[in-house]
């Protein structure tokens, strides 16, 4: 219930409304699993993304060393 005027309510504190889930709990959890998959991959990916940068860049390092004799 809103107390005061209308143009307070307006401007006043935010309050969320309390919804029921959307979805079916198997479905919201079918949904958490495949964030949490896409998160796992992502990770992976950048993770393999910048491993092969450091490899390339050691190869262009050992490549631009001069050969001692």
């Amino acid at each position: 219930m809103i107390r005061g005027s209308p143009q307070r309510a307006l401007h006043g504190p935010v309050r969320l409304a309390w919804r029921p889930a959307r979805l079916p709990p198997d479905q919201r959890q079918d949904s958490a699993v495949t964030y949490v998959a896409l998160c796992v991959v992502s990770a992976i990916a950048t993770e393999k993304r910048f491993y092969a940068r450091w490899c390339f860049s050691r190869t262009l390092m050992t490549q631009a060393e001069p050969e001692s004799h």
